[in-house]
């Protein structure tokens, strides 16, 4: 049965969320955002706030409350791009905030999208697979932290990063590229990769508007790699639903 999920949430937890930019705002709390996201018919959200889990655990307990499942994780920023980490429902808090240590994030840096984990984007990948998660490079086609449009990594590194055997998924901001990266068809990225999109929601608003359809048998990690391992029947974005019905 395919779900509606959004991949690309953020919480105040971030830096850059509305809350913390614009004081006229007023606080968003957690039940806000799943509210937003059960009313955008969501069936599963990842948290991904900036190298940081301090937003998960507040999220996980306002999502109970109306039936959505929160997939944990964060958005990591490192050199060469950003890597969504994200992990079983059932991860416990303490796996998420040992990747932060196993990174080598300091305090300052939790929040913060502009703080570089002292690694490469590749390595990133790796620290997350061995940590039980799933990484998905995130925005890969949009400036200035897409690895595959980044004026700063040679070709070399760019198709480096793109093999590794670490790399569950990408997550693209043009929907129109879909069938080509899923075959392997971009140039200079042979290899069929499965592909994503998310809001990047900064705000609850935002909720939803960039969001994917999955045929899960379940609602976890397992359901995700099944998904991923079989993107052309398993992996929908909506103009592709719409075609359908």
């Amino acid at each position: 049965m395919f779900k509606k999920i959004d991949f690309h949430i953020h919480t105040p937890a971030s830096s850059c969320y509305l809350d913390n930019i614009d004081t006229s705002h007023g606080p968003t709390y957690a039940r806000d955002i799943v509210a937003a996201a059960r009313a955008m018919g969501l069936g599963a959200i990842a948290i991904t706030d900036h190298n940081t889990a301090e937003g998960i655990e507040a999220m996980r307990k306002a999502a109970v409350e109306v039936g959505i499942v929160v997939f944990p994780g964060m958005e990591i920023s490192a050199r060469g791009g950003h890597v969504l980490a994200v992990f079983d429902p059932s991860a416990p808090i303490d796996t998420l905030r040992h990747l932060v240590s196993d990174l080598r994030l300091r305090k300052h840096q939790m929040g913060q999208g502009f703080e570089e984990a002292p690694m490469t984007i590749d390595e990133v990948f790796e620290v997350i697979a061995r940590g039980g998660g799933m990484a998905i490079a995130a925005h890969v086609d949009r400036r200035p932290r897409g690895f595959a449009v980044s004026e700063e990594l040679r070709r070399e590194e760019k198709q480096r990063i793109y093999s590794s055997p670490h790399l569950s998924a990408i997550e693209i901001t043009v929907p129109f590229d879909k069938v080509n990266w899923n075959k392997g068809l971009m140039p200079g990225y042979s290899v069929g990769k499965a592909c994503i999109q998310g809001s990047d929601a900064h705000a609850s608003e935002e909720m939803g508007r960039r969001p994917v359809y999955m045929d899960l048998d379940q609602l976890d990690l397992a359901g995700l790699k099944m998904a991923f391992e079989h993107p052309e029947s398993r992996i929908r974005f909506p103009s592709e639903v719409m075609a359908t019905t």
